[in-house]
């Protein structure tokens, strides 16, 4: 889907540093995406890329004091979020912007019952609600997800809970609410494949009847094909190729993009057949290469790609990519 309305969440250009005992290190540089309403954006990229410090850097959210944002500009419905005060902050967070976290026993807390932390989030965003519209509304929101039996579920700690019913609980936390844009951490890795598909399609639904944009990240290219309209691939903190989801599992223009496509098993793929795998190991972000950060795994390197960093080239269709050979690749 090509972004038709301006964009809810803008991203520019941003980098991101950790103060580590050898010194600073840049996780994240220079990124930039757009998100519009109604839109589902994804993140995709292998463990350690920057997805999780993109979103964290997003909320407001980097550990402190050690990670900061260094350069750019993250755009939330024409505010600038990095200029606003924690006390602002705070009132954009969960409020207008929600995020889902992957393992939901590490995010609810677990000596509270569900009930009581969903009714908080609409105390600290709805103090007008009296306690007894908090409780309603949070039933409300557990019926909305597809809880069984809400008024039961209520009072019962998460521990009680299945993997799938915790992740729903984070859902309707998230969408208390009603934000304008959800932020999804990989929220169906933990959850076995039916009850991450049942999961998606609720956010589907969700996202239909709410018109929120979704950031869903994940390293599950299924998951991408099935839910997101629009996808940024990352590499070591670098976004280095964005497009439309069927433009990007057709016609894939970096090299990294080319490979994870590779490394998807097919049914047409004879028995015993050896997965392709991209051969190399990611740098550790200390030691990266001074030019494209993939240069060191890639078969098409050059000398340029070690010393030149590739600019981003926007082709037809909102199609980019970051690569110095991209017209030389073929799938």
């Amino acid at each position: 889907m090509a972004i038709s309305k301006a964009p809810i969440l803008e991203v520019r250009d941003l980098e991101v540093e950790f103060s580590v005992d050898e010194g600073q290190i840049k996780v994240l540089d220079g990124v930039s995406f757009q998100v519009a309403p109604g839109q589902t954006l994804g993140i995709v990229g292998e463990s350690g890329c920057g997805k999780s410090v993109t979103s964290l850097a997003i909320m407001g959210l980097l550990p402190q004091p050690h990670g900061r944002v260094v350069a750019g500009a993250i755009d939330f419905q024409g505010e600038a979020l990095l200029g606003l005060s924690p006390d602002q902050m705070y009132k954009v967070r969960g409020n207008r912007i929600s995020m889902i976290f992957q393992e939901p026993m590490t995010a609810l807390n677990p000596v509270k019952t569900i009930g009581a932390q969903l009714v908080e989030v609409f105390a600290l965003h709805r103090p007008e609600y009296s306690k007894r519209d908090r409780k309603e509304a949070a039933i409300a929101m557990l019926r909305k997800v597809g809880m069984p039996e809400p008024e039961a579920r209520f009072d019962v700690y998460p521990h009680n809970l299945s993997g799938g019913m915790r992740q729903r609980v984070m859902i309707a936390m998230a969408l208390a609410c009603e934000p304008d844009l959800l932020i999804c951490d990989e929220p169906t890795t933990a959850l076995d494949v039916t009850i991450q598909a049942q999961i998606l399609a609720l956010m589907k639904e969700l996202q239909a009847q709410t018109g929120m944009a979704i950031l869903f990240i994940t390293h599950d290219l299924g998951v991408v094909a099935e839910l997101c309209d629009e996808v940024v691939v990352m590499y070591a903190g670098r976004a280095v190729e964005r497009a439309q989801v069927f433009d990007l599992f057709e016609r894939p223009h970096h090299p990294y993009t080319h490979g994870l496509m590779r490394s998807i098993p097919r049914l047409e793929d004879a028995p015993k057949t050896l997965l392709n795998t991209i051969k190399g190991q990611v740098p550790s972000l200390s030691e990266m290469p001074a030019g494209c950060r993939f240069s060191n795994r890639c078969p098409h390197a050059s000398a340029r790609c070690v010393s030149e960093v590739p600019p981003v080239e926007l082709l037809a269709n909102r199609h980019a990519v970051a690569c110095h050979h991209w017209k030389e690749i073929s799938l």
